[in-house]
């Protein structure tokens, strides 16, 4: 039988702390997209994304979503809708230039982070006529519902 000291019990908690920081860093964090660190060729994978903060609310004719970006330009927005998914993805590009021949020095740096939020859309959206506006932080979005034809459906009776 082995001795039980001090030290086992510190490897032991040292343990349990590796575990838990594993966990958090590598786990799906509900502000960073989904997606492992290690798939680089995904763009979910990107770490320096955040998503949104959303709100969304029925009306009887239309949807409103509304999305804090805070420090977003309105160029830097870039709203993709294919087929039933409606995608909202907001890059921020960050570029640092020093100088200073008298020290001898030059440093550049170059940053990327934004937002990413994707929605998968009911088929009554009409989305030829999505509206979006970008205001004090907030982008507001308005998709209108449409009529779906009830002739999308048949009934095929069985021989």
């Amino acid at each position: 039988m082995k001795n039980y000291t001090i030290w086992d019990e510190m490897r032991r908690i040292q343990r349990e702390m590796d575990s838990l920081f594993d966990d958090f860093v590598y786990s799906q964090k509900p502000y960073l997209l989904s997606g492992s660190k290690k798939d680089k060729n995904s763009l979910t994978s990107l770490e320096n994304y955040r998503e949104p903060v959303c709100d969304v609310k029925e009306d009887n004719d239309k949807y409103n979503l509304s999305l804090e970006i805070p420090g977003s330009k309105k160029e830097d927005i870039k709203i993709n809708v294919n087929d039933n998914n409606l995608e909202i993805k907001v890059e921020h590009k960050n570029e640092e230039k020093k100088e200073d021949k008298e020290k001898g020095y030059y440093s550049y740096s170059k940053s990327y982070s934004g937002f990413y939020r994707s929605f998968s859309l009911p088929k009554n959206i009409d989305k030829d006529n999505i509206d979006a506006e970008y205001k004090d932080g907030i982008l507001h979005l308005k998709l209108p519902k449409k009529e779906i034809s009830s002739s999308l459906n048949k009934l095929i009776e069985v021989k």
